[in-house]
């Protein structure tokens, strides 16, 4: 019988995001419904991981300190664990110690062959063969490398997803966020839409080989958030191809395929300056626009702006069939008084002020377009929301 010792600590931090991941595909998974665990000798070490994957992502994490019964002379060791099963022991361990030690054995492959135990705890689980589960695609010879601050990258992914990246069977680029590395302006942008409205952020890199342009599905998103810095300097290593993305950080390494679409390009949206309208307290506008949200067609949710440079005060409103529901002032810094009261999505509009991390609001619109754009004071990231036809 084979087996290995880890901390419950370990058990859960490590274990936890892999058995999510073995149980997040559920069409017909297969062996891609386990996680595996493997016990290897690496430059004279014993080394052990544990991964998992759904077919379009994949995650192996390392475990640092552990116990096995492998010796330096013994042939690697290997196991499949159910997911599911997995996912619940690992949730049911919690309430154990943090020190105490979890032991995970196998003698077989198949229903029951396999036992986790921690204190008089005991837990059968099925084991599956090894020798079936797929082994993750290889870059090309010829991949981008980028270095960036974890947090930063973090920052960035997270407002694209959850601000306008959408489930879009129509255009499926519009189901991710497009990552753009152009080395020679030391730059990676950041761009995602659903087609009503837009998030753009570029950021400086100083360590990168060759440029990119590549879609990255919202799952890899939501895993790059699981990711946990010590500090804002800590690093993570993004290599990429035309079809996949891998991404390292300390001892976890996530695999990605890439979504194969075209993403619009979008770049002539920011080409111009926008006319800056006003500056709001980002507080008060988003504290606005949250309590007008009760007061509004949830159809077609139409807010209003308009502007009066005289009292530098911003007028919104909801409205349905030119009937307004609800009404809100706000104190501004105006700049420039538009001709006519701004028309626009209020979710979207909420969205787009959410994103917004710096004291100040700004609020621009593009001098020919008429959309408005929405950026914080001193920040690189902007909103664009397209304006209602009135």
């Amino acid at each position: 019988m084979s087996f290995i010792k880890l901390s419950c600590a370990d058990f859960i931090s490590i274990l936890n995001p892999i058995a999510r991941l073995a149980c997040s595909n559920k069409k017909g998974s297969g062996v891609l419904g386990f996680a595996r665990i493997l016990i290897t000798t690496k430059a004279g070490k014993q080394a052990a991981y544990a991964s998992a994957s759904n077919g379009g992502q994949s995650m192996a994490r390392r475990i640092e300190s552990f116990e096995s019964d492998i010796d330096m002379l013994s042939e690697d060791k290997e196991v499949l664990l159910c997911g599911e099963k997995l996912l619940s022991i690992v949730n049911a361990y919690t309430s154990f110690d943090s020190t105490e030690i979890v032991k995970i054995s196998w003698d077989s492959f198949g229903d029951n062959g396999g036992l986790i135990a921690a204190k008089r705890s005991k837990m059968k689980i099925d084991t599956a063969d090894p020798s079936a589960y797929p082994a993750p695609p290889k870059l090309s010879a010829d991949h981008s490398v980028l270095t960036i601050p974890l947090t930063q990258l973090q920052d960035v992914a997270i407002k694209g997803r959850s601000s306008v990246a959408v489930n879009n069977s129509a255009r499926p680029a519009l189901n991710g966020v497009n990552f753009k590395l152009n080395c020679a302006a030391k730059s990676i942008n950041v761009t995602a839409t659903d087609g009503y409205c837009v998030y753009d952020n570029t950021l400086a890199v100083t360590n990168a080989k060759n440029d990119f342009n590549i879609v990255v599905p919202t799952k890899l998103i939501d895993m790059l958030q699981g990711l946990k810095a010590t500090n804002d300097d800590d690093l993570v290593r993004l290599r990429a191809d035309s079809n996949s993305l891998e991404v390292t950080f300390k001892s976890t390494l996530i695999r990605s395929q890439l979504l194969d679409n075209k993403f619009p390009d979008l770049s002539e949206l920011f080409q111009s300056e926008p006319q800056w309208l006003m500056d709001l307290e980002q507080k008060d506008i988003a504290d606005a626009l949250g309590r007008l949200s009760a007061a509004t067609d949830k159809r077609l949710p139409a807010i209003e702006l308009m502007i009066d440079d005289a009292t530098q005060e911003t007028h919104l409103r909801t409205v349905q069939g030119g009937k307004i529901l609800g009404e809100d002032y706000l104190k501004s810094k105006v700049t420039i008084k538009p001709e006519n009261a701004l028309s626009v999505n209020l979710n979207f509009l909420m969205q787009a002020v959410a994103n917004v991390t710096s004291k100040i609001a700004r609020i621009g619109q593009h001098p020919k377009d008429k959309y408005l754009v929405i950026q914080g004071e001193n920040e690189t990231s902007r909103m664009i929301v397209l304006p209602l036809r009135t």
